[in-house]
């Protein structure tokens, strides 16, 4: 148990990469919102979640785009991860009063609670997410999803890993749908599976078409 939590590396914040997370406001989550097909729910997937701060940051800017629409908030955010003293903290939803710094003042002011020297997300945020315990690479990934958020997990998995992680992501999004990667992360050889929507930000769009089969997926035998 200690060499495994040795291992992990849970690094992150609210809103990391300002920058990207307005291009994913204004080139995903608002479009998203304004073509849901009525009584279907808008599905997000965040693997490596860690302590939620990433998926949090997600739901704030899905439940404000909602709110300033006058559209309802059919939101459904997955977020899983293997640590699960880090789900812990994100199910939690306390931080220390320090990362209110990382948060836009209005959606600081709209979605938070203060207490004394810590703050906890509001509970309409917290009510759009599902935290859960999920390997990436062994467990059969979510489908459906009309955004997935992998930012900074590829970086730290091996070529192998990554050939195996990037077509498991195009297979869980629907036609269409977004995938959002961390500043030093690429689809690499995968292009022909995600168009590049804004390349500084690294937001891509998943190619129309099935997945291309055989494809190993966790827990699958192939026939």
């Amino acid at each position: 148990d200690a060499l495994f939590r040795d291992l992990l590396i849970n690094v992150t914040r609210f809103f990391r990469d300002t920058e990207a997370f307005e291009a994913l406001r204004t080139l995903v989550v608002a479009p998203l919102l304004a073509q849901r097909v009525a009584d279907e729910e808008i599905r997000v997937w965040v693997p490596g979640c860690s302590s939620g701060e990433e998926a949090y940051s997600i739901a704030m800017l899905f439940a404000e785009a909602a709110r300033t629409a006058g559209e309802p908030l059919a939101v459904q955010i997955f977020a899983t991860d293997i640590d699960e003293q880090m789900l812990a903290i994100a199910r939690e939803a306390s931080y220390p009063a320090a990362a209110l710094a990382d948060l836009p003042p209005d959606l600081r002011e709209r979605y938070t609670v203060p207490h004394a020297e810590r703050f906890q997300i509001s509970s309409a945020i917290r009510d759009m997410i599902r935290f859960s315990s999920h390997s990436l690479v062994k467990d059969p990934p979510f489908s459906k999803i009309d955004l997935v958020s992998c930012r900074n997990l590829l970086i730290y998995f091996d070529d192998r890993l990554q050939q195996s992680v990037l077509p498991l992501l195009h297979y869980a999004l629907r036609p269409g749908g977004y995938l959002f990667l961390g500043p030093s992360e690429s689809v690499g050889r995968f292009e022909h599976l995600f168009r590049p929507v804004d390349q500084h930000a690294r937001l891509f769009e998943r190619a129309p078409g099935a997945p291309n089969y055989p494809i190993d997926l966790p827990g699958s035998t192939r026939q």
